[in-house]
């Protein structure tokens, strides 16, 4: 935690706007300071608890008190810190799915809003209990790439996703996009075996960000929320998601066939006419 800490201070001064969660896979989860509502509360960056595994064989197979005694951790220290609190779990490919998300929200006084899954699209059976906690009055969070194969993957496209979504009338602003950047993305084969290791690639947001408006399943200003002003606005990033006097001005630039020309973050210029003009301190 201390090294990741230090990570989004040297990012900051880089120019890029950081923010980050407390915890690992596995709970009881790694602190800055010996407590998640302490790391809220003391530490700037801190906006939330994550990334929990659920329903996932390589998770530390919390029991349900330990999920809900960690998101009532998250949501006192957000309301004492002024933050989301927001507990964020990763979800596998198990058969359990998000039946610990639905219990926490049926036995307790914690609100689904406190809670969100990430990788919702991963198979099918997932992402239609996905649905249902939308309806629940939760949100999801879909991982933007690479694309599946029909064929051979079960994962469902972002594509797909958000068609239905809109054909079950729900509310575009419970989708989150991200792109696990720089995550391992392993391939299992029926018997658990690993069969093949790729990364998540940053690059997926924008390449995602562009099929949904050039294949008119969303107009620029909606397909534009997934990516930047939903996740803003769940995570209470002041200043952040939205275009306005006074905010943070990361910005950017397209021509007319959305190809990236300009980049702005904190108001300063990184990128012009498709050129970079700035880059990190250990970039060539």
């Amino acid at each position: 935690m201390t090294s990741l800490l230090a990570k989004a201070r040297a990012l900051e001064i880089e120019g890029i706007t950081t923010y980050l969660f407390s915890g690992s896979y596995e709970i009881p989860v790694k602190t800055l300071t010996g407590s998640v509502r302490g790391d809220l509360i003391l530490i700037d960056k801190v906006i939330g608890a994550g990334e929990i595994a659920l329903s996932d064989h390589r998770s530390s197979q919390p029991t349900f008190d330990e999920v809900a005694r960690l998101a009532a951790e998250c949501r006192v220290g957000g309301m004492l810190a002024g933050k989301a609190g927001v507990l964020h779990l990763h979800m596998g490919d198990g058969k359990r799915r998000l039946e610990t998300l639905f219990r926490i929200i049926r036995e307790t006084e914690i609100p689904p809003a406190q809670l969100v899954p990430t990788h919702m699209t991963r198979n099918r059976e997932l992402f239609q209990e996905g649905l249902e906690w939308v309806k629940a009055g939760g949100s999801i969070d879909v991982s933007a790439g690479p694309d599946p194969d029909p064929a051979t993957d079960p994962d469902v496209s972002l594509e797909e996703c958000v068609t239905q979504f809109q054909k079950d009338g729900l509310p575009l602003s419970r989708i989150m996009v991200s792109s696990d950047g720089n995550g391992s993305m392993p391939v299992f084969d029926k018997s658990g075996k690993l069969v093949r290791l790729t990364i998540a690639s940053e690059k997926d947001l924008f390449r995602k960000f562009r099929d949904l408006v050039a294949k008119k399943i969303l107009p620029l200003g909606e397909a534009g929320r997934l990516f930047s002003t939903n996740a803003a606005e769940f995570y209470k990033l002041r200043g952040k998601g939205r275009i306005a006097a006074g905010g943070g001005a990361d910005l950017i630039l397209l021509d007319r066939d959305l190809v990236l020309r300009g980049v702005f973050a904190k108001g300063k210029k990184l990128m012009e006419g498709g050129r970079l003009l700035v880059k990190g301190t250990f970039s060539e």
